[in-house]
């Protein structure tokens, strides 16, 4: 049920807890913009509440008055002065038109919140709320993350007549990729497939050239290795109970990881069909890339990475060493195996 709020020629006036949707106050009370502080008090508790203005002396407001109410946030200035049906209709009408839009204001606002409540941890989204600019697209060195589960397409096959084996166990590796990366203080971008990505220095951003992110990505990396592997043996148990011994033996699966730290394109991607929070660019491609080259279990980073993490995190030149070739990027490049 929508609350409408009317103040008049009133002296003091305590702002209720309650939610108001709609506030229709004179202008001249207390003082002669008693209407517009009034205005301004209710925007600084809800930003999103709907507010007009009604006067007898709106043909003789100057332009320095009109700017005020508009910009504390009055939506519309309606002439009291006239015939009061009149006048009384135009409220009317106005305020079923803000009714209106607010509905469908707060309708945004939650789809808003349950986007982004997919994105970041909840910690970081509080932060996100108080601070809309940390969406605004905007070039940033971050570090983005890979994975993949090696060996899932045996292991569909195998398991092709019990899909609610696959989705339940997909379920938990999602959930439990989301964990690790909000631990870490990271960005859930988007589960694709079988596949997880994520980035590392979107929010929470240091002053040290991406190094604390870049260590921040690995250790994400080393704990989802860890326990993804814990999540296979709980799961083997439950793959026992439906499927034949030597399919069993037939099933290994791990996670291949890429990692790579670069300058991106970061931010809230709007379209008419649907918003995505991501990173786009050919330094997310490379860490695609990267991921792609992983073996069983292998955390691969690019050599922009290991510089900051090297002393930190120990790592070894993989095998690709500086030969790594990666699909529709030029040249070739040094890729690093992060140890146990």
């Amino acid at each position: 049920m929508a609350l409408l709020l009317c103040v008049s020629n009133v002296t003091t006036f305590e702002w209720s807890a309650t939610p108001i949707d709609i506030i229709l106050t004179d202008l001249v009370m207390e003082k002669d913009d008693s209407g517009i502080n009034l205005i301004r008090a209710a925007r600084e508790i809800d930003q999103y509440v709907m507010a007009i203005l009604f006067t007898a002396k709106k043909d003789k407001l100057n332009k320095e008055t009109i700017k005020k109410v508009f910009e504390y946030g009055a939506i519309d200035i309606v002439d009291k002065s006239a015939k009061n049906t009149e006048a009384g209709d135009i409220l009317r009408l106005k305020t079923r038109i803000l009714l209106s839009y607010r509905q469908l204001l707060k309708q945004q606002l939650l789809q808003q919140r349950n986007f982004l409540r997919q994105h970041f941890d909840p910690r970081i989204f509080d932060v996100i709320e108080k601070d809309p600019s940390l969406l605004e697209v905007s070039q940033r060195t971050i570090t983005i993350v890979f994975w993949d589960i090696r060996g899932f397409s045996k292991l569909c096959d195998i398991l092709k007549a019990h899909p609610k084996l696959i989705s339940g166990f997909l379920k938990e590796y999602y959930e439990l990729g989301a964990d690790v990366i909000f631990k870490h203080n990271g960005v859930l971008d988007k589960f694709i497939g079988d596949g997880i990505m994520a980035m590392f220095g979107v929010i929470n951003h240091k002053d040290d050239d991406g190094t604390s992110d870049a260590i921040s990505a690995v250790n994400a990396a080393k704990e989802l290795k860890r326990k993804f592997n814990d999540l296979i043996k709980s799961w083997l148990h439950k793959w026992k109970l439906s499927i034949a011994e030597n399919d069993i033996n037939e099933i290994d699966i791990k996670l291949g990881c890429g990692i790579h730290t670069g300058e991106a394109t970061v931010g809230n991607i709007e379209t008419k069909s649907r918003n995505q929070f991501t990173a786009l660019g050919p330094h997310v491609n490379f860490a695609s890339r990267i991921e792609s080259a992983s073996k069983l279990g292998q955390i691969l980073v690019s050599s922009t990475t290991e510089h900051r993490v090297k002393s930190d995190i120990s790592i070894s030149l993989s095998l690709f060493e500086s030969n790594f070739e990666a699909k529709n990027i030029k040249g070739t490049f040094s890729l690093y195996s992060v140890n146990e």
